[in-house]
């Protein structure tokens, strides 16, 4: 976990990633609620989900408000993402993030878990 800045609004630098994004995907929304659609249609109510190219949380965001016993592990390289995910998240037992490049073979090594039930991104990938 990254080192945060007492009094830093981690609430407001995530509504601003969130403009920026939908600025480029205007229709991120659906495509977000289409993803969780087929979580529950396909694992239920309480999935672990790894969330690929996690950037600041937001598909996490997402899947914990719509399911309050799901649980995720995000997954990022860029530690400025990485530090508004994790304050954004401060105090959220039930997701955890990970720093690893996707493009070395054992970034899988760094992950809490062997297993997940679905495995999401947005268009990071």
């Amino acid at each position: 976990m990254t080192e945060h800045v007492t009094g830093t609004d981690w609430q407001s630098w995530q509504h601003s990633w969130d403009r920026q994004q939908e600025w480029y995907l205007p229709d991120r929304e659906e495509r977000f609620g289409v993803m969780l659609d087929m979580v529950e249609a396909l694992v239920g109510t309480e999935p672990r989900v790894l969330d690929l190219a996690c950037g600041t949380g937001t598909i996490s965001d997402r899947l914990l408000k719509r399911f309050p016993k799901a649980e995720s592990v995000g997954v990022d390289l860029d530690p400025a993402l990485l530090a508004i995910a994790e304050g954004y998240f401060e105090g959220e037992d039930r997701v955890r993030f990970v720093r690893a490049d996707l493009k070395d073979p054992r970034w899988t090594e760094a992950l809490p878990h062997d297993s997940y039930d679905a495995v999401l991104t947005g268009n990071s990938l």
